[in-house]
């Protein structure tokens, strides 16, 4: 048991894993990007504890960013019909609604800029969504690269940093973390609602800027 409490008992398993525990760990966090109920977050904040910050950090945005690119390329060779094995009914006609078109344009960067970037809202399935647009996959991989890390830097963080806090700071902190996981997910479909209302306004007003533009011109 003292594997599960001791930093340097749970190094020495992990290391006993040899290649394997980052390899599987990478698969791990490919996996989640395309399978989107997955809660990517969950695993860098364990890739933390196993491996330290910054390997937990990397192995966990290199499998990401490996990930986000086979999910959007098999969307993008195969169309809705995979998506829609990928995706809830109801969660796909929600998004493609703000997403509005599946043209490349600039609402579709603007959105997926945000979902990526901001917490609570669904990155892999905005990643998994922007298949059916037109977006280059140049656009695509600048943008996953520039806004992937942020999250995942945050949870590789409190995972790597948690054997050595200490116990007076570390249990009050468990806490807050295990009341926003559970508040997140009581709370999910408001959290969810209220993202694609302020998503919706961001983008319709990016819109009719770049209207007021072409009739400026």
């Amino acid at each position: 048991m003292e594997v599960f409490f001791e930093k340097e008992a749970l190094e020495a398993f992990i290391k006993s894993l040899g290649f394997w525990g980052p390899l599987v760990f990478f698969i791990l966090q490919v996996l989640q990007a395309i399978i989107a109920p997955i809660p990517g977050n969950l695993f860098t904040i364990v890739g933390g504890v196993l491996f330290g910050l910054w390997p937990g950090f990397l192995l966990s945005y290199a499998g990401n960013l490996v990930g986000s690119l086979i999910g959007f390329t098999i969307v993008r060779k195969a169309g809705k019909p995979a998506l829609r094995k990928l995706v809830k009914p109801e969660r796909f006609e929600r998004w493609m609604a703000v997403l509005g078109s599946e043209k490349g344009d600039s609402r579709t960067k603007v959105l997926l800029i945000l979902v990526v970037t901001l917490p609570f809202l669904p990155s892999d399935l905005m990643c998994l969504l922007v298949g059916l647009t037109a977006i280059s996959y140049r656009a695509f991989i600048i943008i996953i690269i520039l806004c992937r890390p942020w999250g995942q830097f945050a949870a590789a963080f409190l995972g790597g940093s948690s054997f050595d806090i200490p116990l007076e700071f570390l249990i009050p902190l468990i806490l807050v973390v295990i009341a926003v996981a559970v508040l997140a997910i009581i709370f999910a479909p408001r959290l969810e609602s209220f993202a694609l209302s302020k998503s919706r306004a961001v983008l319709d007003r990016v819109s009719r800027n770049k209207d007021d533009d072409s009739e400026e011109e």
